[in-house]
């Protein structure tokens, strides 16, 4: 089979198609053949050395695909099954994981070999798709979905009549977030550096769109009369974007980061927090529960999927992409 391998952190042209073996399940494991895998900002930080794996290493997360064959011990899904999987493998039985924060797993592990034709992965990742979602779609639902599913509901506890302002909104994160949090109630403002992505902003959830370098702030309070937004969700991480965002924040707001895009270090006075009792906080990764909600957007259309299609022969050029910001929300490997 095809796989793609990082043999050493660097640019894009570090990635190398090759073949090796097909793996074998083997107890709770399932053998997936993948259908879509989508390319995500924690794959280029991967590549790139800013988080540190093994090497060398197949990235690729967010995998769509059918089962080929289980391992004797798997017990929910069977071969012919469409599946889609989640960032992480949990144990199921710490007291994290038995108290409904399987997040903080013990034993958590990140999911790593979607680049490929084939997948080795634990039962307890996957879901089943809905047969009317289609497979780049059911790759990117727990993580470019998901993360925002559980952003805006796990930490930001948004209300319906609430205003969110999202960042990067034209990104893999950011598209996916505008119609989340519009199939939430919420006023949703995309904050972008990308005028030319406006029309597609307000194709998928924004209802109004303010643009980096054009005065954002004064723009900002212009749209919500001097007040300012209730929720702020940060999926580029940057020290510009952070002040933007954080000066638009409504007494009381909710300040969500969920992403950083460089290594740069953002500050604040501790008196911008206080004076304006506000909330800064994150979210990492996406539960269950929060996946399974990902998927029930997809299907019912309040959520549709934002995706641009490569070959595993051009994963080279997807990730060039990605790094230019030039994909229109996510890119997606299809094999």
């Amino acid at each position: 089979m095809r796989q793609v391998a990082t043999p050493e952190y660097g640019g894009p042209e570090v990635l190398a198609l090759g073949e090796t073996d097909r793996p074998s399940p083997r107890g709770t494991q399932v053998l997936v053949a993948v259908e879509a895998v989508g390319v995500c900002g924690h794959d280029i930080a991967d590549r790139a050395g800013l988080t540190k794996i093994s090497l060398p290493h197949v990235l690729g997360h967010e995998v769509a695909g059918r089962v080929v064959e289980i391992g004797e011990s798997v017990t929910h899904v069977e071969p012919g099954d469409r599946v889609a999987c989640k960032q992480h493998h949990t144990c199921g039985w710490c007291g994290p994981c038995r108290t409904g924060r399987e997040l903080d797993c013990t034993k958590k592990t990140f999911v790593y070999g979607g680049y490929a034709d084939f997948i080795v992965l634990e039962q307890d990742a996957l879901a089943q798709v809905p047969d009317n979602i289609p497979a780049q779609a059911a790759a990117i639902a727990a993580c470019a979905v998901g993360s925002c599913v559980q952003a805006l509901r796990g930490a930001a506890h948004l209300r319906s009549g609430e205003t969110v302002l999202v960042t990067g909104a034209g990104g893999g994160l950011g598209i996916h977030a505008l119609q989340v949090a519009a199939s939430m109630g919420a006023h949703v403002i995309a904050l972008t550096s990308s005028a030319s992505k406006s029309d597609a902003l307000r194709a998928h959830g924004a209802h109004d769109v303010v643009i980096t370098t054009e005065n954002p702030n004064t723009h900002i309070a212009d749209l919500t009369h001097g007040r300012g937004v209730d929720v702020v969700l940060d999926n580029v991480g940057l020290p510009t974007v952070f002040d933007t965002g954080f000066k638009g924040l409504a007494q009381r707001g909710r300040y969500v980061l969920t992403g950083q895009l460089e290594r740069q270090k953002i500050s604040v006075y501790p008196a911008f927090v206080f004076f304006k009792e506000a909330v800064i906080t994150g979210s990492a990764s996406t539960s269950t529960d929060s996946f399974l909600r990902s998927l029930e957007l997809l299907d019912s259309g309040q959520v549709r999927a934002v995706t641009t299609d490569y070959t595993l022969d051009d994963v080279v050029g997807a990730h060039r992409a990605v790094e230019k910001s030039s994909v229109v929300g996510r890119a997606v490997l299809v094999p």
